[in-house]
C-alpha cells in the first residue's frame, strides 16, 4: 500500500529533484563544454534500452522522457509499443549497466517517489 504524502512533504520531494536536476544539467554542460574547448574528442556516443518499471501513467513516461532529453548528452529516441522500453543516445557512453543504473535510479525511481 502507498502511502499518502502531506503537501509539504509533496513540495519538498519536488525542491529536492529540481536541485538534483539543475545539479544534472550543470554537470552535463560542464562535461560538454570541457569536451568541445579541448582538442581530443572524449565522446563515445551509444544507443541504450531502458527498461522501465509497469505501471507507469503516460504523464511520468513523458516527463522521465522529456527530462532526459532536456539533460544535455543524452537524448529519448523511441518508447517501444509495449511501454516498458525507452531508447536512449547517449553521448558519453562508457559503461551501459552503468549509464542504465543512473537513469534508473536518478530519473525513474525519483519521478516515481514525486506521485
Amino acid at each position: 500500500m502507498k502511502t499518502r504524502l502531506s503537501p509539504t512533504q509533496k513540495m519538498i520531494g519536488w525542491v529536492r529533484f529540481a536541485g538534483f536536476y539543475l545539479t544534472e544539467i550543470f554537470k552535463s554542460n560542464l562535461s560538454i563544454a570541457w569536451d568541445v574547448l579541448t582538442p581530443e574528442d572524449k565522446s563515445s556516443p551509444g544507443i541504450i534500452a531502458l527498461d522501465l518499471p509497469d505501471g507507469l501513467s503516460d504523464a511520468q513516461i513523458l516527463l522521465i522522457s522529456n527530462l532526459i532529453t532536456m539533460t544535455p548528452g543524452s537524448l529519448s529516441l523511441d518508447l517501444c509499443a509495449d511501454r516498458r522500453t525507452l531508447l536512449l543516445h547517449i553521448l558519453y557512453l562508457d559503461d551501459v549497466e552503468k549509464t542504465r543504473q543512473h537513469f534508473l535510479e536518478n530519473y525513474v525511481h525519483r519521478v516515481l517517489h514525486l506521485s
